[in-house]
């Protein structure tokens, strides 16, 4: 019987290893996982706000902008992501600069940055939005 038990407890040990396994690599590959994407920043500048932490509080001497980008990949693909620039001494983006950055499926992972018209693939350059909503 004792032996019996302890077969299950390490089958059992084993299911939940494997599982959080699949969920590590899952929220891995939904947050840190990322691939090159552009996009234009808006014609119209978000306007400058104090930055706030996650419970709300300002943080001093910290500035932000809040942007929405519809990013495109190399394989046409879009997606909307949130994102804001902030720091003590932050300059927006210029009206309809072209950017580029490493997105994953939830957030910006890194960039953008300032890209030149030559170095977009033309597929991607077609699909660009031509005025980025914003906030």
């Amino acid at each position: 019987m004792k032996k019996n038990t302890i077969i299950i407890a390490v089958i059992l040990t084993l299911f939940l290893v494997f599982g959080l396994a699949i969920q590590i690599r899952h929220y891995y590959d939904n947050t840190y996982a990322s691939v090159t994407a552009y996009t234009r920043a808006p014609e119209k500048i978000p306007s400058k706000a104090q930055t706030r932490d996650h419970s709300g509080k300002v943080i001093e001497g910290s500035y932000s902008y809040q942007y929405h980008f519809k990013f495109v990949t190399k394989d046409d693909t879009t997606k909307e992501i949130e994102f804001e620039l902030s720091g003590e001494n932050i300059k927006p983006f210029k009206a309809n600069q072209l950017l580029k950055a490493e997105i994953s499926n939830i957030r910006v992972v890194n960039g953008p940055n300032e890209v030149k018209i030559a170095d977009i693939p033309k597929t991607v350059l077609e699909k660009l939005p031509k005025n980025n909503p914003s906030n």
